[in-house]
């Protein structure tokens, strides 16, 4: 069983490896050349980002490009080759190379600005001077969180793995590894920008992919509910991390930071109602508009089954009496403590049926 796996998996990252496009080999080229140069002290100095140094009187800003490339431990290196062949696998083929060199400059360089604020912040709350000069900020966390990000969007309900408590879907695997690295960081495994630089590349990423990545169909950002911030918690939470992101949404659409979220219903037909949700992919839109499409339809098919011929309430007058003789409208008395619900006439009714006659 064990070896079948190990097989299997070598077997798709081979398939990666040959089938990725040219960004993905060069980014995981430049990590194995990263991992070597980390052994010498001098260029670990010169390629990752020192919050101390980066600052007058030295602007050493290229290290905000080059930090993502330096990994000083080979597990670290490994996991971000292998994670970075499997998913551009899917995401250059639907984003495109120039797309994707976009997505790794957006997500990295602003992650490594978050992080170098964040030490700073520590310095002025500690005086502590090793977050300035003796905490380098490296590595590709923050591209990795992304990437969770990414496959989140493209396809939510993937169950990755089945356990007798829960099912694991891609949903979950953002929200997963941040656990998972703050588990890491109480017990010293990793450093602390590592959280960091993961945490951030997932709120970028989503930001980015939410309000303003341009689609190839001309529309900006996915506005879908599976996508929605509150989606990457678990349900009894969702609610409360909704109402938090709604009211920062307002704000920025206040601040015209971002556009107000807009649905378009096209009603094509008496049968077919189409729902265009602006800035989704057009396989995603297909896969979703197929789906929404057959629960449309299922619901109609039910709702068009002949039901059973029901009495009306109004009793049409029979042809065999005279206009003006109609029956007396008789009280009936329904015996709820009976289980067999047996209609009885009353006494009234009888005689006055007999009178009648």
């Amino acid at each position: 069983m064990k070896q079948t796996f190990v097989h299997d998996a070598s077997q798709q990252l081979q398939s990666a490896v040959f089938s990725s496009g040219l960004i993905t080999k060069l980014i995981c080229l430049f990590c194995i050349i990263g991992y070597g140069l980390s052994f010498s002290s001098q260029c670990v100095q010169v390629l990752t980002v020192i919050p101390g140094r980066v600052m007058p009187p030295n602007f050493w800003i290229w290290t905000f490009i080059t930090h993502s490339f330096i990994e000083l431990h080979i597990w670290h290196t490994i996991i971000d080759v292998i994670v970075v062949f499997l998913y551009s696998k899917m995401i250059e083929p639907l984003w495109g190379t120039k797309e994707l060199l976009k997505f790794y400059f957006i997500v990295t360089i602003p992650n490594a600005l978050v992080v170098t604020f964040t030490y700073f912040l520590f310095y002025g709350l500690t005086f502590n001077e090793d977050y300035l000069f003796e905490r380098p900020i490296y590595g590709l966390a923050s591209f990795i969180g992304a990437y969770s990000v990414v496959i989140k969007q493209i396809m939510p309900d993937t169950i990755l793995a089945t356990t007798p408590l829960c099912k694991l879907k891609q949903d979950h695997v953002p929200l997963l590894i941040v656990i998972l690295s703050t588990i890491l960081w109480i017990v010293y495994a990793v450093p602390i920008h590592f959280l960091i630089m993961l945490s951030f590349g997932i709120i970028i990423s989503w930001t980015y992919l939410r309000f303003f990545q341009v689609h190839q169909n001309g529309t900006q950002g996915d506005m879908s509910t599976s996508f929605s911030f509150a989606s990457f918690f678990p349900p009894p939470i969702s609610p409360i991390i909704s109402i938090f992101a709604n009211t920062i949404f307002a704000i920025f659409v206040k601040i015209k930071l971002c556009k107000p979220f807009v649905k378009k219903y096209n009603v094509a037909s008496s049968s077919n109602i189409t729902i265009t949700i602006p800035g989704v992919e057009a396989v995603d839109a297909d896969r979703r508009r197929q789906k929404a499409l057959k629960a449309l339809n299922d619901r109609m098919k039910l709702k068009d089954l002949p039901s059973e011929a029901w009495p009306e309430l109004e009793e049409s007058q029979s042809p065999l009496l005279p206009p003006t003789h109609q029956l007396e409208p008789s009280s009936i008395i329904i015996d709820m403590n009976n289980s067999n619900k047996i209609l009885t006439p009353t006494k009234e009714d009888l005689n006055q049926h007999q009178i009648s006659a």
